[in-house]
């Protein structure tokens, strides 16, 4: 499994083994398994062995996990689970201390995907984003909005404003680059069936810089692959850009009575391989 390449990550509750199946079946480029959040105290170690049985029949580098915390009383069990070669990687919830990244890496040489959802987290970005084995950062945005005491999300009905988290996600795209990390993950979309919202939502973090983003349910895999991958408008663009750097050997040229040169071409090369590699 290729960590950088990931677009659609989906989210599956750990003490929920029935839809483990369905899940790999459901077309995400990949599957976090949840024993965090997802999982109440009370059924967490029931949740660890069944885990652990399924992973037993998986194929290497199959899922991702989500540990619970460093602090827990899961935390030792869930690194166990970790060593699985079914595990491709470890999701790192409320990653605010680069020291306990560090560690966790001697525990486990698999590559970490930190979750950054605090104030904290932000303030010690570089560090997070430089700490062993780290190879993604994940955007924590509901967990940062309560942290931060943001009226977000709104009661429902009205409008999210995600302009409330733009400084936020230009920190995390721009850290990513500057540590030379695969691009960063977007948040989850709440509103399940708001394909609309959700293309809206997927192609602003693109803009942004990011390059995938974190998906709560089956019906949002299909919309999202859709929403991240480009569109007819770019492809053509694309092309024109391309045929006129063959035409003009790689001077400056105009395209649509828009100026082209290196920056946009190179912008250009990218979308056709994106095309490529998802055909």
């Amino acid at each position: 499994m290729d960590i950088n390449a990931l677009q659609t990550l989906l989210f599956v509750p750990a003490n929920r083994p029935e839809r483990f199946d369905k899940a790999l079946a459901s077309g995400a480029d990949a599957i976090i398994i949840d024993l965090e959040d997802a999982v109440p105290a009370a059924e967490k170690d029931a949740a660890s062995t069944a885990l652990s049985n399924w992973l037993e029949t998986q194929p290497a580098d199959s899922v991702l996990i989500r540990i619970n915390g460093t602090g827990s009383p899961w935390f030792s069990q869930d690194i166990t689970l970790c060593r699985s070669r079914a595990v491709a990687a470890i999701i790192v919830p409320k990653a605010d201390d680069p020291a306990a990244l560090n560690e966790l890496a001697h525990l486990s040489d698999k590559p970490l995907l930190p979750f950054i959802e605090s104030a904290l987290a932000f303030d010690r970005l570089d560090a997070i984003a430089s700490a062993q084995n780290v190879a993604r950062l994940l955007f924590g945005k509901l967990d940062l909005a309560l942290d931060l005491g943001m009226d977000y999300p709104p009661p429902a009905g009205e409008p999210l404003d995600e302009a409330a988290f733009l400084y936020a996600r230009s920190q995390l795209v721009m850290c990513s680059r500057v540590h030379g990390l695969g691009a960063p993950i977007d948040a989850i979309y709440t509103a399940i069936h708001d394909e609309k919202g959700l293309t809206d939502y997927a192609r602003q973090g693109m803009r942004l810089g990011f390059s995938g983003f974190l998906l709560i349910h089956p019906a949002q895999v299909t919309p999202a692959q859709k929403a991240l991958a480009p569109t007819s408008a770019q492809i053509l663009w694309a092309k024109h850009v391309l045929a006129a750097e063959v035409r003009e050997k790689g001077a400056v040229v105009a395209v649509s009575g828009n100026m082209v040169d290196l920056p946009v071409m190179a912008r250009a090369k990218r979308i056709m391989e994106l095309v490529q590699h998802k055909s």
